[in-house]
């Protein structure tokens, strides 16, 4: 007796760019921040080498540039954080 086959699945080549777009979003940021900072070590190095002064600049450059972006991110998460309520564990009223 001729049994039908089954019909085929699709390719899984949908499933395959949707893993690795996924894959690549949550690799992005720390893969950026692995090469800015060989590059930035290799810049500073050039910078010393070339004069001292130069990469005296090159380090206070980047020492600013990392202060406001730590500062920046500093109010946006005090920003998103949720108030903090007047719990005090040593007030003998909170027992």
């Amino acid at each position: 007796m001729y049994q039908v086959p089954p019909p085929k699945e699709p390719s899984g080549c949908l499933q395959t760019l949707v893993i690795s777009r996924m894959i690549a979003r949550i690799l992005l940021v720390p893969l950026l921040l692995i090469f800015g900072g060989v590059i930035s070590v290799i810049l500073v190095v050039y910078a010393l080498a070339t004069h001292f002064l130069l990469g005296i600049g090159v380090i206070l450059v980047a020492v600013v540039i990392l202060s406001v972006l730590a500062r920046w991110e500093y109010t946006r998460v005090k920003r998103e954080l949720p108030p903090a309520d007047d719990f005090d564990p040593a007030d003998p009223r909170m027992r």
